[in-house]
């Protein structure tokens, strides 16, 4: 932290401080305006139903199509994806790309609410710009809410540098049925409202100056007048 104060002496005070550290972390949300996602060369032999495969106007897409972390999705044969693998153990495999590189904190899935058809694991697997692994994970994740179905929120280890994001979703009865994942990424933003402009800065220097010449002043006046 490096921080800047200037005081003139004498009856007239001008005072500027400037604060420069770390840029400020918000957090942004990943969805299919920023990021997308295709079915990987890894899926299983199986049969899609009732989603990208042999639905009119419906893609893989619907994945990643919540607006937002704290979303409701609602289950119906528009919005969730459902796979069965031929054999036990086998299993979806997406690949998302984020366009750029991110620093993943946490996960977001929306499960399907009942036991028979949900997905059981999913293991994910995290790749920088360059394609060299940076992290992995392996998740069984909860059943969704009856209902309005919310994003069961998991907290990363943040994997730093991500851009590539390989999951391979299973369900122990060769079923996958889930609505959405999601990603939640800590970005760094500008400082804003602390540091001046650089003709601020010309104005506050000359304000300085100024400030001095009258201390001078003042100073000069008063040995005269002695």
């Amino acid at each position: 932290m490096i921080s800047l104060r200037v005081l003139a002496l004498g009856g007239v005070a001008a005072v500027a401080s400037l604060s420069l550290g770390a840029p400020a972390m918000s957090a942004i949300y990943l969805n299919k305006d920023l990021i997308t996602v295709a079915v990987g060369p890894g899926t299983s032999p199986g049969t899609f139903n009732n989603t990208f495969t042999n639905s009119p106007g419906l893609t893989i897409e619907k994945v990643i199509d919540a607006p937002s972390a704290d979303a409701e999705e609602f289950h119906d044969q528009n919005t969730h994806i459902w796979f069965t693998a031929d054999e036990v153990g086998g299993g979806l495999e997406l690949l998302f790309d984020f366009q750029q590189e991110y620093d993943i904190s946490t996960l977001h899935f929306w499960n399907y609410t009942a036991e028979s058809y949900d997905v059981d694991n999913i293991v994910f697997t995290f790749y920088n710009g360059a394609n060299d692994l940076v992290g992995s994970l392996s998740v069984n994740p909860a059943l969704g809410s009856p209902g309005g179905i919310k994003a069961e929120d998991i907290p990363l280890a943040a994997p730093l540098n991500v851009r590539y994001v390989t999951a391979f979703l299973t369900g122990s009865n060769r079923e996958v049925d889930f609505q959405n994942i999601g990603f939640t990424a800590d970005v760094s933003t500008p400082i804003t409202g602390g540091i001046p402009e650089p003709s601020t800065w010309g104005v506050m220097i000359l304000g300085f100056g100024m400030a001095g010449a009258v201390i001078r002043g003042r100073r000069t006046v008063t040995r005269v007048s002695a």
